[in-house]
């Protein structure tokens, strides 16, 4: 029998369209900002894993108020670690921040480009990419730090810096005022005036099974055998480094939660405008029984439009967020964070 859906089209076209479309738009949206938001977290919190072995990221580090001698370093080597000199020095930028600027790092804690290239004379710097957005500096321009000018040669993201935490008990991170940059070892040793901060880090040589464990056990050692130690920090109380972490794999869990609530929401509202479209339509559907048309004709009529809807929404939904909105969530999180490049990764 031929199906009763042509016999209602001038009805939808006359009272349900409106509605059904409002319902496709909202549909379409809600679902293309999730999928975009699951998109780029999910892909943003892969690059950031990945960091941990593709960029040597410590596992903690110390600062002494002098040099660690040979002697000392070898001694805390035997206990099956390997460390390595991050000193740095910190100067104001033209007064208003201050900026924490390392030497060129080849062996740990290495630096993702993601603009321009790392400085190779004493006049040039690669500073954070974050920073540089908060404070409206580009690649080529010129910037003061402290009585020198130097030249931003790239934007750099620090693999121990996804946070701009400028202290470890700092309760928020402030990256307008604070940011971290890369200097050459020629431009490093210009700042003859400058405070150097002594700073080790540490990896352990052979995977450890407890970290708290691990970092207690070293730091008895270093407490033996070094002197003026400053400071102290495992990687995994590290604000700096985990923070992120911990913000992008929330923010996932909540975006699921609401994503199951829009869905419900939507069925609710699919219920009803079927329930009010039936009764509504009463006289009709009465009238099509009685020329013969079976239960099962009438389901399909008034299944019709909402399953349509339904996965033509899905598809456009999905469509905008594996492209627009999720260039748009990546941005938001780009904006707060001082993130590697990642690739995108279906959801």
């Amino acid at each position: 029998m031929k199906n009763p859906l042509f016999k209602r089209l001038p009805y939808i076209l006359k009272d349900e369209i409106a509605k059904y479309l409002i319902i496709f738009l909202f549909m379409a949206g809600s679902i293309g900002l999730i999928s975009g938001f699951l998109v780029a977290d999910g892909s943003m919190i892969k690059a950031y894993n990945d960091s941990f072995d593709k960029y040597n990221i410590e596992d903690g580090h110390f600062r002494l108020n002098d040099s660690l001698s040979k002697e000392n370093k070898k001694a805390l080597e035997k206990e099956g670690v390997t460390i390595y000199n991050l000193n740095y020095i910190e100067e104001k930028v033209e007064s208003s921040s201050t900026i924490r600027l390392f030497k060129p790092r080849n062996k740990v804690n290495q630096v993702c480009i993601m603009d321009g290239k790392l400085p190779q004379s004493k006049n040039e710097i690669a500073i954070d990419r974050m920073y540089a957005d908060n404070n409206n500096y580009q690649v080529g321009q010129t910037i003061k730090v402290g009585k020198k000018k130097l030249k931003i040669t790239g934007l750099v993201a620090l693999s121990d810096y996804s946070a701009l935490f400028s202290k470890n008990s700092d309760l928020m991170f402030d990256a307008v005022k604070f940011g971290v940059g890369i200097v050459s070892d020629e431009g490093f040793e210009s700042f003859k005036d400058a405070k150097i901060y002594y700073n080790y880090a540490w990896t352990y040589n052979e995977k450890v099974d407890n970290e708290v464990n691990a970092s207690n056990d070293f730091l008895n050692v270093l407490v033996k055998n070094v002197s003026g130690i400053d400071d102290y920090i495992p990687q995994y109380a590290n604000q700096a480094i985990h923070f992120t972490g911990d913000d992008m794999g929330g923010d996932e869990a909540m975006m699921t939660v609401l994503l199951y609530i829009i869905i419900g929401i939507l069925a609710f509202v699919f219920a009803i405008t079927t329930k009010n479209t039936i009764e509504s339509e009463a006289p009709m559907i009465g009238t099509l029984r009685a020329m013969g048309y079976t239960k099962k004709e009438m389901l399909v009529q008034y299944m019709t439009l909402p399953i349509l809807v339904s996965l033509g929404a899905c598809i456009v939904g999905n469509i905008l967020g594996y492209t627009y909105f999720k260039d748009v969530m990546a941005g938001m999180y780009y904006g707060s964070y001082s993130l590697p490049t990642y690739v995108t990764i279906w959801s």
